[in-house]
Order: structure tokens, then sequence, then C-alpha cells
């Protein structure tokens, strides 16, 4: 009897371990798309861990179209810092930075080009395959402020 609760234990805890793996020290680059997020609607980010607890992020989006016949797009540049709350695979997280807009528009709560700011308080899920999932909300900063959500996939490596 024991000897069986013993194994249905250990079977029931074994995908619990995967959570307590530390693969941010081992793979400390990842690159992810974003849905919503800093940059509106996606983008294409880059992050490379400074330490166990700390990473860089840089990201990019192209929103094309036309404004009255000239043709032309906006490009959305993002860069700043995540810090993670635990050392384990599955760690709240708070990340801030700046995204600067290369051209002026009307749509939208950040009209305008220029910079804004943005702070995410969010949650990370990492797996040691590498698989990442990042999810939060951001408050977009620009003459007032903007709440958006954003969820992140990707690989790291």
């Amino acid at each position: 009897m024991k000897r069986a609760s013993l194994i249905i234990l250990m079977v029931l805890l074994l995908p619990v371990a995967g959570l307590l793996a530390q693969s941010r020290a081992e793979k400390q680059n990842d690159f992810t798309i974003e849905l919503g997020g800093k940059c509106i609607l996606y983008s294409l980010s880059y992050q490379r861990m400074v330490g166990e607890m700390f990473g860089l992020e840089i990201g990019a989006s192209f929103l094309g179209g036309s404004v009255d016949g000239d043709g032309g797009g906006i490009i959305f540049l993002s860069g700043g810092g995540r810090f993670y709350f635990m050392k384990k695979n599955a760690s709240p997280t708070l990340s801030g930075g700046l995204v600067y807009i290369t051209d002026a528009t009307d749509a939208g709560p950040l009209s305008g080009s220029g910079v804004y700011f943005y702070a995410n308080p969010g949650f990370e899920f990492r797996q040691s395959s590498g698989f990442v999932v990042r999810g939060g909300v951001y408050f977009l900063i620009k003459n007032g402020f903007f709440v958006w959500p954003g969820i992140q996939l990707g690989i790291a490596f």
C-alpha cells in the first residue's frame, strides 16, 4: 500500500519538477512574437538575460498603410528591461521601457510621432525545452496612459 502511494505521488509531482528548473540561466536568449502589447498590434522581440533575474529586450513592429494617397507606414522600435521575481521557470515579472514611433498618426490612443513609455506587470512560463509564454497588461504612457493587454510566444536558445 505504501509503495503504491509513493509511486502515485511521484507520478503526480513529476510534471511540477519542470517548474523548478532554471532554464533562464541555461538559455539566456529568447525570440518572441507579441500580440497586442507595447506596439499596439504586434511586435517581434529579442531578449538577452544579463543575470538570472534581469533581461534586456529590443523589439520592432511595422504597420503599413496609406494616408490620403501617400504610401507609408509606421515603424515601432522598442527597448527596455524585464525583472523576474523568482529564479524558477514560472515567475511574475515587471518590465518597462520606451517605444519610438517613426511617423505621425491620428489613429489610436498614441497619436502623433515620438516616444512613449510602457510598464508591464506580467507572468512568464519557460519550459526547459525552450518554449516561452509571457502575458501581462501594458500601461502605455504618453499624455496620460492607456491600458492594453499583450501575450508573447517564443523560443529560448
